[in-house]
């Protein structure tokens, strides 16, 4: 028994598709139309936004601080840089990543440290150094004393200005004034914060610059970091035409040091840089602190 097919023709197949209607698209439903609308493809792209926004000013925070140490000068920062990171100085305060990170490799450059003597009952001294690793433990309180040392040295600005310099340029010279008593202040709370954890006694302070070797001297003749010829006594002396001049009064007033191995000097190498110095004889005294009196 042969059985016979039904064989459908094209006009009328055409004819069947035609009213059945159209087949309905990937992601459409016949009864509630289409899925997709423009309202939920543009919520993702506005938190995109947003997110690239962030990130952007984030980056812009982590860049500018370095950016301005690098352009900051006798005359001050940076007017554009200081234009570009005024969005960002509280952002980045607040996170504490507004710093120059001029301490890194590959070049450092000097250290600097501040050295402190007490006066005791009897009078003799108790010196400290700050920073000191043997002294300030754990890791973190060391690192909060060496920033606290870079800081006082940032800050330094010599006693003056000269008395022609009112004459000639006064907007200078009352910059001048407010960049000293600005160092003043500093140094001063450092002094009465260790007075006070002293009982009461005597308390001076002064800065020392811990250099590096360089390349050609290190070759010549290789030496420790910590080797006495690297370290300084920076002393406090108003600079006229280039010449230093004696300060009139000694604000950083501290006897011949006696630093022990914490940190790296010896008492021969560092009472060696003050005799050759117009303060040598200030340098020898005894201590004394002169209270600042506000400079506008």
């Amino acid at each position: 028994m042969i059985r016979m097919s039904k064989r459908r023709s094209p006009s009328n197949r055409t004819q069947r598709d035609a009213s059945s209607g159209p087949e309905p698209l990937a992601g459409h439903d016949e009864a509630d139309g289409p899925l997709d609308q423009p309202a939920d493809e543009a919520a993702p792209r506005r938190w995109k936004l947003i997110a690239s926004g962030l990130i952007l000013f984030h980056l812009m925070a982590v860049a500018l601080p370095p950016l301005a140490f690098q352009t900051f000068s006798l005359d001050g920062p940076s007017p554009l840089v200081g234009t570009l990171i005024r969005p960002f100085a509280g952002y980045g305060q607040f996170l504490h990543m507004d710093r120059g990170y001029a301490f890194f490799a590959p070049d450092p450059g000097p250290s600097h440290l501040i050295q402190a003597a007490s006066t005791n009952a009897d009078g003799t001294l108790t010196e400290r150094m700050y920073p000191d690793r043997n002294d300030q433990w754990p890791r973190l309180l060391y690192h909060r004393h060496f920033m606290l040392a870079e800081f006082l040295n940032d800050s330094y600005w010599p006693p003056g200005p000269p008395n022609e310099m009112f004459e000639s340029d006064r907007a200078a010279a009352e910059l001048w004034q407010q960049r000293r008593g600005r160092y003043e202040w500093i140094r001063q709370s450092m002094v009465d914060h260790l007075r006070s954890v002293n009982e009461g006694r005597d308390v001076a302070i002064r800065r020392l610059e811990h250099g590096l070797p360089g390349l050609q001297e290190f070759t010549e003749e290789p030496i420790a970091l910590d080797d006495p010829r690297l370290y300084n006594v920076l002393l406090d002396q108003p600079v006229f035409s280039d010449e230093i001049a004696p300060a009139p009064v000694t604000t950083e007033v501290i006897p011949a040091p006696e630093v022990g191995d914490g940190g790296g000097a010896t008492p021969n190498s560092l009472q060696g840089q003050t005799s050759d110095s117009p303060a040598s004889d200030a340098a020898s005294s005894e201590p004394s602190i002169n209270k600042p009196e506000p400079q506008s």
